[in-house]
């Protein structure tokens, strides 16, 4: 076994967090997994090669955090402990550093740096800075709702664990369903917890329960500018800030579907036909709040290889959960597809729906064209 993995299996924390992997594991979006070389890994998406046989499947996902010794260079604020061992974010200094349509692209550089057998992995335009880890790769996983748990269970004896357990009950209140809905995603799901300048957390609902969620958070955002969350110079209109008492804390939600296979993209096969641009309204955001960000268009103009038509906008990729509205217009450039989408009936994979999208895989590819209605 890892050295790494060996230590951490000694911090006496670890046990309330980690759930080894099983045949029944679930892989769905923001979700850490622990690798068997030691490094943490963060699940995106629904599609996980269902369709493959357990030895050939791979979840979709990003390194995060990979191990270091103590006298590593990388910088101080993207050094963690964990389970008693140091790691890097190797995310946080490219964010700090790098223009944001350059953050994925030079990830994935770090990525075949620290897995060399990355460069060999097959990838379409939806995983092309993707890390593609082979299931077998995996010791097991942090699910968002069980560490949250593990957290609150520490409650009464923990005042950061209290404070979080009061953060997430009055989120629960908030938004008007039972904090068992709630799990935790970032570092907090991994057991760091001590300070938490911001709360990732997982908020588990149909789409239609989440689109209302949505709405009432921007309506939220939108009335009291003291829940207004401003970062890494952009306005995030689904998060905000609460408090316990004198002390603040930012709720970052994801949003995660309660039955995975109303994600319209839980089981899909693609097919790339060419970049485009592309001019459109966003007709229904139903699905908008989630990774990935499905939706819905009208009035659509494409213009490139690979134009013709669309009828979705498909952001592979979770860096705007949120930000597009029904009605926005908007423009930007990716990849035409024709997609086909898979459902299970019966214990069986049928074919669903098709349909051509433009997919996006990185950011700050996109834009609302002002002063257009």
């Amino acid at each position: 076994m890892n050295e790494t993995i060996q230590a951490m299996r000694r911090d006496p924390g670890f046990a309330d967090f980690f759930v080894p992997l099983q045949d029944e594991t679930k892989f769905i979006d923001a979700t850490y997994f622990l690798r068997r070389d030691g490094t943490l890994v963060f699940s995106e998406g629904y599609y996980h090669e269902f369709d493959k046989p357990r030895a050939e499947q791979r979840l979709i996902s990003h390194i995060v955090y990979a191990p270091i010794s103590p006298d590593s260079p990388a910088p101080a604020y993207t050094r963690k402990t964990l389970f008693g061992c140091l790691f890097e974010n190797i995310t946080k200094e490219i964010m700090a550093t790098s223009p944001l349509d350059r953050f994925y692209p030079l990830q994935l550089q770090r990525y075949l740096e620290l897995d060399p057998t990355q460069a060999h992995q097959p990838r379409q335009v939806h995983t092309r800075y993707k890390a593609m880890v082979p299931v077998t790769e995996l010791e097991g996983s942090f699910p968002t709702r069980h560490s949250l748990q593990a957290i609150i269970n520490r409650s009464a004896s923990e005042a950061a664990a209290d404070n979080i357990r009061v953060v997430t009950e009055q989120t629960a209140a908030l938004l008007g369903i039972d904090s068992g809905r709630i799990g935790i995603s970032g570092s907090l799901s991994l057991g760091c917890y001590d300070d938490p300048h911001d709360l990732d957390f997982v908020i588990h609902g149909s789409a239609e329960e989440v689109a209302g969620m949505v709405k009432f958070i921007r309506g939220l955002t939108d009335r009291e500018e003291k829940r207004r969350v401003y970062e890494s110079g952009k306005f995030w209109p689904i998060r905000f800030w609460d408090y316990n008492g004198d002390e603040k804390f930012m709720v970052c939600p994801f949003f995660s579907y309660l039955d995975p296979e109303e994600a319209p993209l839980r089981d899909f096969a693609c097919e790339e036909l060419g970049r485009v641009s592309f001019r459109a309204r966003i007709a229904d955001d139903t699905h908008g709040a989630f990774n990935p960000t499905v939706l819905d268009l009208d009035e659509a103009q494409t213009d490139g290889p690979g134009q013709g038509e669309i009828t979705r906008l498909v952001l592979y990729h979770g860096g705007e959960r949120g930000d597009w509205r029904q009605g926005d217009r908007v423009a930007g450039t990716g990849t035409r597809c024709r997609i086909q989408t898979f459902r299970q009936e019966s214990g069986k994979r049928r074919p669903g729906e098709w349909f051509a999208a433009v997919i996006i895989n990185n950011l700050d590819q996109m834009h609302k064209i002002e002063g257009e209605d």
